[in-house]
């Protein structure tokens, strides 16, 4: 039988992609450190930042909705991270241990609701700019929703007037 590995390695980035929603519930312990899973789940996490970049580009992000759960997921931010700016976002707040048991539970309550709400998603740290290695963090997919809801709502990923051509 071929080691889990090669599995991956045979289906390529294309074919892993139903496989990290079955992953995105199990537990890591249940998972050794394995290379080739992380980098699918990193692929992966880059395509949906690419395409969520794109479509903040393509029109004012006010006009469309990310779930089907935004209102609920802008009113429970709002409720509990009153605190919370999120034109740019302080990364030691969220990833401190405080700040990612607060998180954690925000998640935990939208496991249902939110499809892969605990999948490695890459955030935008300062909402003006673009995805690259200075200004990305990973979080739980529940956790980006809930800060892009929130800066749509704000107009803070209005990049479709900032739109560069290539």
């Amino acid at each position: 039988m071929a080691s889990l590995e090669e599995q991956l390695s045979a289906l390529g980035v294309e074919g892993v992609q139903p496989v990290g929603g079955m992953l995105s519930g199990a537990k890591a312990e249940d998972f050794e450190n394995n290379p080739v899973l992380e980098q699918m789940w990193a692929m992966q996490a880059f395509k949906y930042a690419e395409t969520h970049f794109t479509l903040i580009q393509s029109r004012d992000a006010k006009e469309f909705q990310l779930t089907r759960v935004d209102d609920e997921l802008y009113e429970a931010v709002r409720e509990r991270f009153k605190e919370l700016k999120v034109d740019v976002i302080d990364v030691e707040s969220i990833k401190s241990p405080a700040g990612k048991e607060v998180w954690r539970q925000f998640c935990n309550d939208f496991r249902e609701k939110v499809h892969d709400f605990n999948f490695a998603t890459l955030l935008r740290i300062d909402s003006s700019k673009e995805y690259d290695e200075a200004n990305t963090v990973i979080v739980p997919r529940a956790q980006f929703l809930a800060i892009e809801v929130v800066r749509n709502r704000q107009g803070l990923n209005s990049m479709h007037s900032k739109k560069t051509t290539s």
